[in-house]
């Protein structure tokens, strides 16, 4: 790993633009089951869990087909009862470790920070065949881009408004630099679908993030000022919309 750098600027800045945090908000709303699960038992409990999170997958997907949304449906129920199996055996040591990256990142140990992922890949590369079969049971029913639709659902878009974000924050990437950046977030999104929250799907996303801003470093971009940049940039946006707004209003309330 090469110089590793803060990305706390570059959460911010996207999660200015607001979606990731509604999105994660609807995804994780518990509140239509609230009442209800007091009476359920365990395994009632984790079938309501799985069959509420199979729900944005296929609504995403937006199958017209009764037949492959049913082989859909079980796939993810399927899965996400699996996933719970294996999280609940090692998620204490993967918590651990995720502590043991973000203290070593803090403090610039990147030999630390490559030690606790190397340990993390190791734990989670016993789920790894678990995964490859879930990826080709949903490839007999979808299409390569329809997995993507599913691997997008189960990771609220970050892909997608990771990279935009990018976009708007370094300017003038060319089309390589953009494949790159696109690769790498779909390499952290194929990880990020096996983990056990989403606070921890996005800490797969921060490993490749630093990838990604290692390479834009070697590609002449200053990344911390082009995080500043971009901060500031939005702060200023934001004070001038108030700033209308604010003048804005004694017209208004002339004209009533």
């Amino acid at each position: 790993m090469k110089k590793i750098h803060l990305t706390l600027i570059l959460a911010v800045a996207f999660l200015c633009t607001g979606k990731i945090a509604v999105a994660q908000a609807t995804s994780n709303s518990v509140a239509p089951q609230a009442v209800k699960s007091s009476a359920l038992t365990p395994e009632e409990r984790d079938k309501a869990t799985f069959e509420k999170h199979t729900r944005p997958v296929l609504a995403a997907l937006k199958l017209d087909d009764a037949a492959k949304a049913a082989k859909v449906h079980d796939i993810m129920v399927a899965q996400f009862a699996a996933w719970k199996t294996w999280h609940d055996t090692n998620d204490t040591r993967i918590k651990e470790l995720w502590n043991k990256f973000n203290k070593a990142r803090s403090a610039l140990n990147e030999t630390n920070a490559d030690a606790a992922l190397a340990q993390i890949d190791a734990v989670y590369a016993t789920f790894k065949p678990q995964h490859d079969a879930f990826i080709a049971r949903l490839g007999t029913v979808l299409t390569p881009a329809q997995i993507e639709t599913v691997e997008d659902a189960l990771t609220i878009k970050k892909v997608e408004i990771t990279y935009h974000a990018y976009g708007e924050i370094f300017h003038g990437l060319t089309d390589e630099q953009n494949a790159f950046i696109l690769k790498e977030l779909k390499a952290a999104r194929e990880e990020a679908i096996d983990a056990g929250s989403m606070p921890e799907k996005s800490a797969f996303f921060k490993k490749y993030k630093i990838q990604i801003e290692a390479y834009l470093t070697a590609q002449g971009y200053d990344v911390k000022q082009s995080y500043k940049d971009f901060v500031a940039k939005q702060k200023a946006d934001m004070a001038k919309e108030a700033a209308d707004e604010g003048d804005a209003k004694p017209a208004d309330s002339k004209q009533k």
